[in-house]
């Protein structure tokens, strides 16, 4: 696989090169993309191609992936259970951030969703017009990559596009929280900031 490698700006995304982002994914294509956390694997969800690609790239059969949206609203699509709605309610104030929640979705079961505090990224989702699936840009056994050369490095011949948006402000991967039970859950600590600030609110 030939891997592509494209420089964006961080502040105002160059509309020609969100589109060429958008043409990969609706491809079945791998596109590796900035966040504020670390880099990360976007592809589309329902896409059989991009699915045995992005198996290959994580060396695994099945793996959950969050999916990826620019804003809260698009919640709204989904059939998201009372309790889970009601635990998010308390950190909305929080995203866009180093957050993954997961929520319990009618007759989908539990999701993760990221929000990520990138304008890349958000822009790209928006002109998709669907989530985009993102996982961490690492081989299965190193550090995920916190700038595109690393990504780089690790991903070459992997994905078709690498998108170079700089380095990540925070080079920790995000806070997994499971917002399905009473008590949430952590079930991956994120950065020390987030840590504390999600145990206050949640008394956990």
């Amino acid at each position: 696989m030939n891997t592509e490698y494209l420089r964006l700006n961080i502040f105002e995304p160059e509309r020609d090169k969100l589109e060429i982002i958008v043409q990969v994914l609706r491809t079945g294509g791998l596109v590796v993309l900035p966040t504020e956390t670390v880099y990360g694997v976007g592809f589309d969800p329902d896409s059989e191609i991009a699915a045995r690609k992005i198996k290959a790239v994580k060396e695994t059969r099945e793996k959950p992936y969050s999916l990826c949206i620019p804003d809260l609203s698009w919640i709204k699509s989904y059939q998201v259970e009372e309790r889970s709605l009601s635990n998010l309610s308390v950190i909305e104030d929080l995203l866009p951030g180093p957050i993954t929640f997961v929520l319990n979705i009618k007759n989908r079961g539990k999701i993760g969703f990221r929000i990520p505090l990138n304008k890349i990224t958000q822009s790209a989702v928006e002109i998709f017009a669907r989530p985009i699936a993102l996982a961490s840009a690492n081989a299965s056994d190193k550090i995920p990559a916190s700038n595109a050369q690393e990504a780089f490095d690790y991903l070459l011949s992997k994905v078709d596009l690498i998108i170079d948006g700089g380095c990540s402000t925070l080079c920790v991967p995000s806070m997994v929280l499971d917002l399905t039970e009473n008590p949430v859950k952590i079930l991956r600590e994120g950065p020390l900031f987030v840590n504390e600030e999600v145990r206050k609110r949640y008394n956990i």
